[in-house]
């Protein structure tokens, strides 16, 4: 009896998860069509929507239904590029698979730790340092910005990833207390912005959203031992 009680809890868990993310999915559609929402911004306010409510779906389901879940997401990722039944990618003129590789960043990162707030911290960094930086440096940064690998980059974008990313280290280390020392903790806060800044920079093509989330699992996980 307990153990049917648990699996329906777990199959309302993830039925409530995936109406969420379809629920962004079908709004940025809507936003799209009434203009409110074009291009770029429309792309970023699903990434950072979805990827900030996906990083709390390890205190909601288990960890083998999130690594299924992300897999199913990138085959959803890969058929809707072709039909186009959801166009949240329309009117992006570069060339990115962004949507692919944060969803296979669910699922890697969710077979990597069964530690709910390195999963959180990781996937967080990617949906708010990298969502919100893209944001900001094509609304108040098009005027300094430079290339790499030919790809348009901009200073306050850049500025916005180190910031963004020192906040969610400082503020998300606090509650890894039992994880790892002050030390550890220092170093992370030192260290791991600067490095995410340019993971960001030079992870084209959408790159970063997997990368960025590796390094900070990385990065916890090599703190552990100071």
């Amino acid at each position: 009896m307990v153990a049917i009680k648990l699996q329906c809890r777990e199959m309302l868990s993830i039925i409530a998860c995936l109406v969420g993310v379809f629920a962004v999915l079908v709004s940025a559609e809507v936003l799209g069509k009434h203009k409110v929402l074009r291009g770029e911004y429309r792309r970023k306010f699903v990434h950072v929507i979805a990827g900030s409510f996906i990083a709390f779906w390890p205190w909601f389901m288990s960890w083998r239904s999130i690594q299924i879940i992300g897999l199913a997401m990138v085959i959803f990722m890969l058929v809707n590029r072709n039909l186009r039944a959801l166009n949240f990618m329309g009117g992006v003129k570069r060339i990115s698979y962004g949507d692919i590789f944060l969803a296979l960043a669910v699922s890697v990162c969710a077979f990597l730790t069964k530690e709910k707030l390195f999963f959180n911290l990781a996937i967080l960094q990617v949906a708010l340092a990298d969502g919100l930086a893209a944001a900001i440096g094509i609304k108040y940064g098009m005027h300094l910005k430079y290339k790499v690998f030919g790809h348009i980059k901009t200073v306050y974008g850049t500025m916005a990833v180190w910031f963004i990313s020192l906040c969610i280290i400082s503020v998300g280390g606090l509650f890894a207390y039992t994880q790892i020392t002050f030390l550890g903790y220092a170093v992370l806060v030192l260290v791991l912005p600067p490095i995410l800044t340019v993971v960001e920079n030079f992870g084209v093509f959408g790159l970063d959203n997997i990368a960025m989330p590796l390094v900070v699992l990385g990065g916890l996980y090599l703190v552990q031992n100071l």
